[in-house]
């Protein structure tokens, strides 16, 4: 009997035993897993917030540094551009009192003075004349008061270029001095067919017509021929640069040698161009005073002198 009690006692504590121990332990499996996998799914949660916030914030510092080097570029592209047009400003007012003097040497080949416009200013001894200077007597006053416009006539062909030109510039002067009996070639400028400005006695002598004048001769027969706009402008430059250094009257008269004494000089077709020119003055004309009357010149005085 005692047996008995003992074997059931055993039984049912070891019954007893036996579900607590599963009860106890199939839970713990449970809330261990459920507690790993809310562990894992927090742990990934939060690496997958934290690789977004550092590629943002990385594309963020991209961009910022971007932007700064974008910046810096366009402030030295800046800084450049001042700089050279501060420097070209500077090297213009430089060059400016060199250009607005229109003898300067601006040829391309730095060879001949300009007058502007590729108006070449030929000098006596790139023309090749002869040394007469030293035989002229009577010096030009300045400003100069009066233009007289001339042209070479008698059938003369207008010549077209340096060498030809050249060429006929050393016939006029051996012509005057040969067979006119004059120290040295008679006006002080000649101009081309071209409008190039070939030096006769220049600014300093007087020339054979009157002593109170600038005379300008056209290079061939202008009752023949009609003057090159080329031309007509090379005479303007020239005297806009005489106007400019004060070598002329700044209300200087222009005349053709026709309106001073009996001449076809300088030829018709001439004479209807420069009879447009500001300057003109229509001296000896109907009732117009005569030329240089309010100088004290006569006839006379018109009529050549050395």
């Amino acid at each position: 009997m005692k047996l008995l009690l003992k074997v059931h006692s055993e039984r049912t504590a070891r019954n007893r035993r036996t579900p607590d121990r599963t009860f106890t332990a199939s839970p713990a499996p449970r809330i261990n897993s459920n507690s790993g996998s809310s562990s894992s799914s927090s742990t990934s949660s939060d690496a997958g917030i934290g690789g977004k916030r550092n590629r943002g914030s990385s594309r963020s510092r991209r961009l910022t540094r971007n932007t700064l080097l974008l910046s810096v570029l366009v402030l030295l592209v800046l800084i450049t551009a001042i700089v050279i047009v501060y420097v070209e400003l500077s090297r213009t007012r430089g060059e400016l009192p060199h250009k607005s003097i229109y003898f300067g040497n601006t040829y391309e080949d730095g060879t001949f003075p300009n007058l502007g416009n590729g108006h070449l200013v030929i000098e006596r001894v790139q023309w090749g004349a002869s040394d007469r200077s030293r035989q002229l007597t009577m010096p030009l006053q300045r400003p100069i008061p009066y233009v007289l416009i001339t042209h070479i006539g008698v059938q003369s062909i207008p010549c077209v270029n340096l060498y030809k030109c050249s060429i006929k510039m050393r016939t006029i002067q051996d012509s005057a001095i040969a067979e006119k009996n004059l120290p040295d070639i008679q006006s002080n400028f000649y101009v081309s067919d071209e409008g190039n400005i070939y030096v006769g006695r220049g600014w300093d002598w007087a020339n054979t017509y009157a002593n109170h004048t600038l005379a300008i001769t056209f290079m061939g027969d202008y009752g023949r021929y009609q003057p090159t706009a080329k031309q007509l402008e090379g005479v303007q430059f020239l005297l806009a640069h005489a106007v400019a250094n004060h070598k002329l009257d700044l209300d200087y008269k222009l005349v053709a040698q026709n309106q001073t004494k009996s001449s076809k000089s300088p030829g018709i077709n001439v004479y209807r161009e420069i009879s447009k020119w500001p300057h003109f003055y229509g001296c000896n004309m109907d009732q117009a005073p005569k030329c240089g009357s309010e100088l004290g010149m006569t006839a006379a005085s018109w009529n050549g002198g050395q």
